[in-house]
């Protein structure tokens, strides 16, 4: 199963993530964090909208992780920030599939697109 132009990757499986916290993985020369919440899992570019700092060192506060230069909070499911420092622009979110039977996840990787790691 693939949407237009975007390929299937597997990334890991649900079982090796803990729950609500930051998990960092390399898919395809890109960086991509990982958050757990239940049986959902989230799927973000590593770094903060400015491009200057990994948001694995940031601090995960409920749907929002903080980034550890600015102090910009980003929302995990959409990858846009609140807005309490200058930060205006967005992180990218990645589409993703849990396999219910098992755990198995896997983010759709735009094929057409470079990496930006």
């Amino acid at each position: 199963m693939a949407t237009q132009g975007k390929v299937l990757r597997r990334i890991g499986n649900i079982r090796d993530i803990d729950d609500d916290k930051i998990s960092r993985v390399e898919v395809e020369g890109r960086s991509i964090i990982l958050v757990r919440k239940g049986k959902d899992v989230y799927a973000i570019d590593s770094v903060c909208g400015e491009g200057c700092k990994s948001l694995c060192d940031g601090i995960l506060e409920g749907f929002f992780i903080r980034c550890p230069w600015y102090h910009e909070y980003y929302d995990i499911r959409t990858g846009k920030p609140l807005g309490v420092s200058h930060c205006k622009s967005s992180i990218r979110v990645y589409e993703n599939r849990v396999n219910e039977t098992n755990g198995d996840i896997f983010v759709y990787i735009d094929a057409n697109d470079s990496a930006n790691a």
